[in-house]
């Protein structure tokens, strides 16, 4: 197919750089009460949210105060789940694509800060690749409810091609993406009109 061409060939040696070697993580929401949500100019990052999506979602987002205290999402920054009922869905992760104020983080995640250039949107599919989940997961820890350490997270190896290469395979994935989008929501389109005759058809 056409898009075989953004990954045909890589010039480069990918290198196996340890997290903690290319950033740092900061904690999410702490020392909050029940009655500090649901209102307030700020805003913070659901847990659906960085579960569910490899590109943060801009809109799963809800009311919080503002609080100089806390830690602030900053563009380009990765995001992962600390805990969950399962270990395959400890440290799930998710990428934050906005340039925002009092932005937070919910307080069952963590944020990753790269010091280095690194292409978000490469990081936001490779983070969710089979062989780093199985990296990830194999650091779950629990017995009802699993959990994942911080520091044994800075610890995992990542593949990190040159940035040229970063960013074509990170093209090449979200082109899939909106492939599969647009084929979605096609066919919500067609089970709509079915729904439609049949209801028609058959009164």
């Amino acid at each position: 197919m056409w898009f075989w061409g953004y990954i045909d060939f890589f010039t480069f040696a990918w290198e196996q750089r340890k997290l903690g070697e290319v950033g740092s993580t900061y904690t999410g929401l702490s020392g909050k009460t029940k009655g500090d949500f649901g209102h307030g100019k700020g805003r913070f990052i659901t847990y659906m949210n960085v579960f569910s999506n490899p590109i943060a979602s801009l809109y799963m987002i809800e009311a919080v105060e503002i609080d100089s205290k806390q830690n602030e999402v900053n563009f380009g920054d990765v995001l992962f789940t600390t805990s969950s009922e399962t270990p395959e869905e400890v440290g799930m992760s998710s990428v934050w694509l906005k340039n925002s104020e009092n932005t937070y983080l919910n307080s069952f995640c963590f944020g990753y800060r790269p010091i280095i250039k690194l292409d978000y949107q490469y990081l936001a599919y490779m983070f969710r690749s089979t062989s780093m989940r199985k990296k990830i997961t194999f650091l779950a820890q629990g017995i009802s409810r699993y959990n994942i350490s911080k520091n044994k997270m800075m610890e995992i190896e990542m593949p990190l091609p040159a940035i040229s290469e970063q960013e074509r395979v990170g093209a090449y994935f979200q082109i899939l993406n909106n492939l599969i989008t647009l084929h979605q929501r096609k066919l919500e389109k067609l089970k709509n009109i079915k729904k439609a005759c049949l209801e028609k058809m058959f009164v």
